[in-house]
């Protein structure tokens, strides 16, 4: 659950966001999780003609309920995809009809072929009850045309494009991918790939990015790794919101001394200049959060109207932030009607005590185990010194995660907690 801090801070993005107006037509096969950009009204209905649900006999409801008729002539065999005309039935006669496929135009009911006591020389025997209108699917029963098929806002699930393309189209026009600049801050930085020496350490953050702007809808592009002087993250962040290239701008880095940086005092060796720089080139709306991993999260936006959220630079940090923050805003850019988890979430019983400070959320990486039809959470402990937003291996090892809020500092062994799983398949 959000707690009221995180609810607050999407509310004042939210306030300021920069919506995609543009859309493209897309043929309906590509278009899985995107926005639909105006409403879908089909102009043709499902089924398109009146079709038996199930294999069996097509015959009038009347024969059976009134002129107790239990022997029928089977006139004629009827498939999916029919290519003759169709004959209405005379009283006494049936039709095997198979799944789909179209029935006379006068028959009002369809019988399992399994029901039939007897199929034999072209006589069917069936001794049973039956109810009108039985296994029979009438035009527009699915959809129906001229009639609201998906609100603008929805996102496309598969079972939509079945829908779509059922309704027998072939595009369907969705809201355009935001464009999202990547900046990093850091002298330390070099490309995965790269020889590094020294102090140097690979960019992690440019490349997970890449990948979660991808899965919550946008395109990355990468606007570089800016050494930490404030004057070049400013003039970075200017030229880049002048342009209006880009829908949203994301940076990792920077983010946690500029509070001091913010105040005016002198400081040496201090590079966490990211707050600032927005200050100097837009409006800073906040910058600081009660949360961990992500207490530097910053979020402002620029003169040019470009939006930009300020990530600390620890990668788990870094991938709980975006999830919090960054993928809902994405998704409300495409004028989503509804906000989408990445993965779903299960309850899970703590193995152990977890504990935080009082005033802050807190997150706890957890691996799962199964006994007796109970999961259970075990806390993946913190490196040393603690900070779990400084390390891959906990990362790599957890199932999932959960957050303990604001208001709690224990939450004792034997408590049941809700993890985030971090993948589907998991729970074996």
């Amino acid at each position: 659950m959000q707690g009221k801090i995180t609810q607050d801070l999407l509310k004042l993005a939210f306030e300021n966001i920069k919506r995609i107006e543009l859309s493209e037509e897309l043929p309906v096969e590509d278009s899985l999780d995107r926005i639909i950009s105006e409403d879908i009204v089909p102009a043709n209905n499902v089924p398109p003609f009146v079709r038996s649900a199930v294999d069996g006999f097509a015959l009038m409801y009347s024969d059976v309920s009134e002129k107790k008729l239990d022997r029928f002539k089977v006139k004629s065999q009827i498939t999916a995809g029919y290519p003759d005309e169709l004959k209405p039935l005379i009283s006494g006669e049936a039709a095997f009809v198979t799944t789909g496929a179209p029935v006379p135009p006068n028959a009002d009911s369809v019988i399992l072929i399994e029901d039939a006591d007897e199929y034999s020389g072209g006589q069917m025997i069936y001794r049973k009850k039956i109810e009108k209108g039985s296994y029979i699917s009438p035009v527009g029963d699915d959809i129906k045309a001229g009639e609201l098929l998906f609100r603008k806002g929805h996102k496309i699930r598969i079972c939509d494009i079945a829908a779509l393309s059922g309704s027998g189209l072939k595009y369907v026009s969705v809201y355009k991918k935001p464009l999202v600049g990547i900046l990093s801050g850091g002298n330390e930085l070099a490309s995965p790939g790269e020889n590094i020496s020294g102090s140097k350490i690979y960019d992690i953050n440019t490349t997970v990015l890449k990948s979660l702007i991808k899965d919550a809808g946008g395109i990355p592009e990468v606007i570089g790794v800016i050494e930490d002087k404030l004057d070049k993250l400013t003039g970075t962040l200017a030229y880049s919101d002048k342009s209006k290239k880009y829908d949203l701008i994301i940076s990792t880095g920077g983010t946690g001394a500029s509070f001091l940086v913010l105040e005016n005092k002198e400081i040496t060796n201090f590079y966490d200049l990211m707050p600032s720089a927005i200050e100097k080139t837009g409006k800073l709306l906040f910058h600081g959060v009660k949360l961990v991993p992500g207490k530097p999260t910053s979020f402002g936006v620029l003169n040019y109207g470009t939006s930009i959220f300020a990530l600390a630079g620890w990668p788990y940090s870094a991938i709980i932030t975006f999830d919090l923050f960054v993928r809902p805003y994405i998704q409300k850019m495409m004028n989503s009607e509804n906000i989408y988890k990445k993965y779903p979430a299960v309850f899970a019983k703590l193995t152990e005590d977890a504990s935080s400070e009082e005033g802050v959320r807190k997150y706890f990486q957890v691996k799962i185990a199964q006994e007796e039809g109970v999961l259970l959470a075990s806390v993946i402990p913190s490196p040393k010194p603690p900070s779990a937003a400084r390390s891959l291996s906990p990362m790599v090892k957890a199932a999932g995660s959960f957050v303990m809020d604001e208001n709690t500092t224990v939450i004792k062994a034997g408590s049941t907690v809700e993890v985030t799983l971090n993948d589907y398949d998991i729970i074996r």
